[in-house]
């Protein structure tokens, strides 16, 4: 195997593992961290309930698109996380003592955030040239 191919395989490797840690992510913030904000003592607003919901399914469902469409996934991705950040900023300027405990606090942003980083992170690779995630047929 020459080093280029190694090249190739390091690089592919290190996007699936990025973007399938994006999917875990997604997949926690989407089912257990509303239940947990809910259900919390210090308790939560609806908005920061629909911030980590919306937050969820954008980076679970965009991270699973980057396996397929990279540069969809990660437009898609830095569209969203800087909606869900100007969101997250209004809600506590309007609100602002909405937000109770630091757990809460730090999902709300951390919703916007993880999405921003990864559609960077997709941004970034694609311009650099890494192969797919995937051999499409």
């Amino acid at each position: 195997m020459g080093d280029a191919d190694q090249q190739v395989r390091l690089r592919r490797f290190w996007g699936s593992a990025v973007f399938s840690l994006g999917t875990l992510w997604g997949f926690a913030n989407f089912v257990y961290f509303p239940v947990a904000a809910l259900t919390s003592i210090v308790g939560s607003s609806w908005l920061e309930v629909f911030i980590i919901l919306a937050g969820g399914l954008l980076t679970f469902s965009a991270s699973i698109l980057a396996f397929y469409r990279r540069r969809i996934a990660s437009r898609l991705l830095l569209a969203g996380g800087i909606f869900l950040l100007m969101v997250a900023v209004g809600g506590q300027v309007v609100f602002p003592l909405s937000t109770r405990g630091i757990p809460n606090l730090l999902l709300l942003f951390l919703s916007g955030a993880v999405a921003v980083s990864l559609g960077f992170f997709g941004t970034i690779t694609d311009r650099k040239g890494w192969p797919a995630l995937r051999d499409l047929p």
